[in-house]
């Protein structure tokens, strides 16, 4: 019977996956590396970083020399469009290494004809006289887009096709060795298809290179999240299922789409250049906030400190600052999926997938490009998990996760004290040297970074009397109601729910009170987000212990059966359609014009 299921598991999820490949072949865009829409990076090489000017499009200048490359086209001819403006001299078009034609200096805009090929993969490269920018750089040209249309079809390649169906077998077998039955393992399978064929849908990604290192990294990923899994079912029997999707959902949001070239990120090129500054012996950055008048603040350091000896080999800034904050979110998804264990797999598997789903978790972070924030909240869950679990490594560990966590961005460590204060007072009864000495050594090690910036900070203070900007034109009670709007948006209403009824107890004691003592900790923050300019992005900080609360919300809510089950399935189902749609809409739509 198990090998009749996992052979009708295979067979499943390889059909779906060939549905899915000839469906983008024959009904998919055109490829096309497009500026406007964001899906340059998936085939170009030679560009200068983006450029993200107020209430404009994204704007992309080509070195001297740029190249392009489209993979798994049907053989035949093809129109080359290519758009481009601002170059000083003509830029000269080829195709797979022939000349084809020229866009002159005032023009736009150029067509090419492509004669017939066998081959099923094409290069473009554009040749143009760069000149001196203000800042050093050497510009080409401007890019717009750079379009391939064949003008034939023909059956879907074998690449593509092995493309759609390796990810999809793969998740049928990890699926099956987590012991989900052969329709949970077929159903895992179709989800990795439907995310897949969404990710390459626009512009004609599945003709670019993007594509199998979309395929490998979610091959990589579903093996990661299956050793996961198996390393859960050893330590608690049964746990496998829920810890295979936990980490599959945490794989495909954090290491997938937050790394996504598609996704125009905000301020990915500052913590590039702030990562560059670190790598050169800058390890006190300061920066600017967005207030009028603006203040100058701390900025933290380990999050580049980390990175700064893969730049120095070479690695580019901008790829390592968003990798860097990704890595660090899935590893943070693993710490909360092992410390909520204790209160059952399903609890912790729904945990992990809901915080997945919350608008702030992706926003923050990952689109609007709070990296180094984004560090430093995942080093707050591992602090918090070593905390409430086991407290492995001793003290020494710890020390370094909370003064990680704390050194990252200034709003982590406002978030970290307040934690690290709540959860102190929630054990004070307790005689606990190990996180009594990491509490004390980590606060020490934070407070002596930040000694450096003493006069700075000072010089602040009295600015915090300015009031809370979301009182602006409305006193206190607007600025109370601008707060709890932004719960509801940054969490979302169906999880919102879902945590009061599974809210920790204070006094229950155990992992409930350390829970408790993040809502506490966390949520007093909210009284200096009102009543001052001070904006530490505690509704972010909150999302974790938000996650869990809705993980255990969802299961007591389903126990109870009858309308109550109904009731849960709904929420969380809500909760999937605003967390997806919202995934869409950052990593497809935002900071386009």
């Amino acid at each position: 019977m198990a090998r009749s299921a996992t052979g009708m598991a295979l067979l499943a999820a390889a059909l779906f996956a060939a549905m899915a490949a000839v469906a983008v072949d024959q009904w998919g865009p055109a490829p096309s590396a497009d500026a406007g829409r964001g899906t340059e990076d998936a085939f170009a090489t030679g560009l200068h970083r983006r450029e993200l000017p107020p209430r404009q499009a994204p704007i992309r200048w080509t070195t001297g020399r740029v190249a392009f490359a489209f993979d798994r086209l049907p053989a035949g001819e093809a129109d080359l469009e290519v758009a481009v403006a601002g170059h000083r001299g003509p830029v000269v078009v080829a195709a797979d290494g022939i000349v084809v034609g020229v866009v002159p200096v005032g023009a736009t805009t150029g067509t090419f004809h492509l004669a017939a090929t066998a081959r099923s993969s094409r290069s473009v490269q554009l040749e143009v006289p760069a000149f001196a920018a203000g800042d050093g750089r050497q510009l080409g040209t401007r890019l717009q887009r750079v379009s391939l249309r064949p003008s034939s079809s023909s059956a879907p390649a074998l690449g593509l096709l092995a493309l759609f169906i390796l990810p999809a077998l793969v998740a049928a077998v990890v699926g099956r060795g987590a012991r989900l039955g052969g329709v949970g393992a077929a159903t895992l399978a179709m989800v990795v298809t439907v995310v897949q064929t969404a990710i390459l849908w626009p512009c004609g990604l599945s003709r670019a290179p993007y594509a199998t290192r979309l395929a490998v990294l979610i091959v990589t990923g579903l093996v990661a999240a299956g050793a996961f899994a198996w390393w859960m079912d050893r330590r608690r029997p049964g746990a496998a299922r829920w810890a295979l999707v936990a980490m599959a959902a945490a794989w495909i949001v954090q290491g997938v789409l937050a790394t996504s070239p598609v996704m125009v990120v905000s301020d990915a090129v500052f913590h590039a250049n702030t990562l560059a500054r670190v790598a050169a012996g800058d390890l006190f950055p300061t920066s600017i906030t967005q207030h009028a008048p603006p203040f100058r603040f701390p900025y933290g350091v380990s999050f580049y400190a980390l990175l700064a000896p893969l730049l120095r080999a070479g690695i580019d800034g901008v790829t390592l600052v968003r990798l860097g904050a990704a890595i660090a979110g899935i590893l943070a998804s693993a710490a909360l999926f092992v410390v909520l264990l204790e209160s059952g797999a399903a609890i912790a598997g729904l945990a992990v997938v809901l915080l997945q789903l919350l608008p702030a978790t992706f926003d923050v972070p990952y689109s609007y490009g709070n990296l180094s924030n984004a560090f430093g909240q995942s080093a707050t869950i591992v602090f918090f998990a070593w905390w409430a679990g086991r407290a492995a490594g001793r003290w020494p560990t710890g020390a370094i996760l909370l003064a990680l966590a704390a050194t990252a961005h200034f709003s982590s460590l406002v978030v970290v004290i307040a934690l690290a204060a709540a959860l102190a007072i929630a054990r004070r009864d307790e005689r606990d040297r190990t996180r009594t000495v990491a509490l004390v050594l980590g606060v020490t090690l934070s407070a002596a970074y930040y000694a450096h910036h003493v006069g700075l900070v000072a010089s602040q203070l009295p600015r915090l009397l300015e009031g809370g900007r979301g009182a602006e034109g409305g006193g206190l009670t607007a600025a109370v109601g601008a707060q709890l709007m932004g719960a509801i948006l940054g969490w979302g209403p169906a999880v919102t729910v879902l945590a009061w009824f599974g809210r920790p107890r204070w006094h229950a004691g155990g992992l409930d009170r350390d829970l408790a003592a993040w809502w506490v900790g966390c949520g007093l923050l909210a009284v200096p987000a009102i009543v001052s300019p001070l904006e530490v992005r505690y509704l972010y900080a909150l999302a974790p212990a938000v996650a869990a609360a809705g993980g255990r919300g969802a299961v007591a809510l389903y126990a109870r059966g009858g309308a109550w089950r109904a009731a849960a399935v709904t929420l969380v189902a809500g909760q999937v359609a605003i967390g997806g749609w919202n995934l869409a809409e950052a990593v497809l739509v935002r900071y386009r014009p």
